[in-house]
Parts: C-alpha cells; structure tokens; sequence
C-alpha cells in the first residue's frame, strides 16, 4: 500500500506531491516530486524514514533534513511527509483522511 498527499502553497506557487510506502517493519520510503528546488534537494536526502521518526518531531530526521538550512519554517512539506508517512503506517485512517480530503491553514487578517 502506499499512501500519497499533495502540498499546494499558493504564497510560493510551488506544488508538492508526498508518496510513503512501507518498506519493512520499521522503515518507510518516502517520494518527494515538486517544482521547487530547495524541496528537491530535501527529497533527495530525506528518502527513508524510521518509525522512530515519525513519531516524535525532536531529533526526527523529517525535521532535521528540513532544518539545515533547505527549507523556510514555513514550509509545509515536513508535516505533508509526517501526515503521508503516518497515513502508510496505519496510524491516521486512510479512509477518514481521504474522506476528508484536506487540512489546511487559513490566513484571516
């Protein structure tokens, strides 16, 4: 099975595409296909992920990947990795989350 989000942030005009699948007990492989480059680079050292670090976002190598310098603080695709890796591991509904459909962040003011 695997489990795939799409990031769209139209305050960078990037979109993201986030595919995990589980590749043995404790790993999972993660995709990344986006238009932005900062983005690719963090794919390209990301690729797997234990369930050590999905689980805890201090010393997560999610997060860690994401903070050495690649991505902004605001960008969302460390949480789209989180919640497709989550998704894949059974541990946020398939069904609910696909029923759903999105989460999203809503500037007011």
């Amino acid at each position: 099975m695997t489990s795939r989000v799409k990031v769209v942030t139209p305050i960078c005009s990037h979109e993201t595409w986030v595919t995990a699948e589980m590749d043995g007990d404790d790993q999972i492989k993660v995709r990344i296909e986006s238009d932005c480059s900062n983005v690719q680079n963090y794919s390209e050292r990301l690729k797997r992920v234990s369930m050590d670090d999905i689980n805890e976002i201090r010393g997560s190598r999610i997060m860690e990947m994401a903070m050495d310098g690649i991505l902004t603080p605001t960008c969302m695709v460390p949480i789209a990795v989180f919640n497709a890796c989550w998704v894949e591991a059974g541990m946020i509904s398939k069904r609910l989350a696909v029923k759903e459909g999105q989460v999203s962040i809503q500037f007011i003011d």
